[in-house]
C-alpha cells in the first residue's frame, strides 16, 4: 500500500509541475535490454523486449507511454505502463508496471536533444494456482538518461536512453513475491506528439 501511496504522489508532482493543460500529449512504445540484477544472490538475468514479453520479470521493462511537455519541451511528464499475463492449464501469472517520470530535455543548437530523467512507481505481481494464489505490490523507483532524435517536423521523437531502477521486495503473508533487485536498461523508444 506504501507503494501505491508514493506513486499516485510521484504522479501528482509531475502532473502540477509540467503544467498539463498547456501541454503538448505523445503516445509511444518502449524496447531493448533489460538486466535484472537481484539483491542478495541469485542469478542475473537479461530480457529483451520488443516492446514487452510475457514472463513473470517482464514488466520491468515498460511497453507503453504516455507523456505530455509544455511548449518548449523542456520539461515533460510521462507514465511507463505494462501489462503481462499469461495461463497455462489454469494457472494465471501476472505482472502490472505504472511509473510516473519527470524528464528533463536540454536546448541544444542541433537537432538531438539529451535528457536526464527520474521516476516514482509500483510493480505487482500475482500468481493464482489450485494450490492458492500470491500476489505483492513494491515500489520501484529510479532514473537515466538517453538523447532524443526529432522526426517529421516535431511531430515525433525516437529515444535512446539507459536507465538504473531499484525494484523494493514485497512479500504476502511472509512469502517472497518480488525480490529486492537492481534493474539496469538499455534501450530505444518512440514518441507520437498530439497537439
Amino acid at each position: 500500500m506504501r507503494s501505491i501511496v508514493v506513486a499516485l504522489f510521484a504522479l501528482a508532482s509531475i502532473l502540477v509541475m509540467t503544467q498539463p493543460a498547456l501541454a503538448t500529449w505523445g503516445l509511444g512504445a518502449n524496447m531493448g535490454v533489460t538486466i535484472h540484477n537481484p539483491d542478495g544472490g541469485g542469478d542475473d538475468i537479461t530480457m529483451f523486449g520488443v516492446p514487452t514479453q510475457a514472463n513473470a520479470l517482464s514488466s520491468i521493462r515498460p511497453g507503453l507511454r504516455v507523456s505530455y511537455t509544455g511548449a518548449a519541451m523542456s520539461h515533460e511528464g510521462f507514465l511507463d505502463l505494462s501489462y503481462d499475463r499469461q495461463s497455462s492449464e489454469g494457472d494465471h501469472l501476472s505482472t502490472l508496471r505504472l511509473a510516473g517520470n519527470y524528464q528533463y530535455n536540454f536546448t541544444t543548437s542541433g537537432s538531438p536533444r539529451p535528457y536526464l530523467t527520474f521516476g516514482v512507481g509500483m510493480f505487482h505481481e500475482g500468481l493464482e494456482t489450485g494450490f492458492g494464489d500470491l500476489g505483492a505490490t513494491a515500489l520501484t523507483f529510479g532514473g537515466g538518461f538517453g538523447v532524443g532524435f526529432p522526426v517529421s517536423d516535431k511531430a515525433g521523437r525516437i529515444r535512446v536512453e539507459a536507465r538504473m531502477d531499484k525494484l523494493d521486495s514485497a512479500d504476502d503473508d511472509g512469502i517472497t513475491v518480488i525480490g529486492e533487485a537492481t534493474v539496469v536498461q538499455i534501450g530505444a523508444g518512440f514518441d507520437l506528439w498530439f497537439k
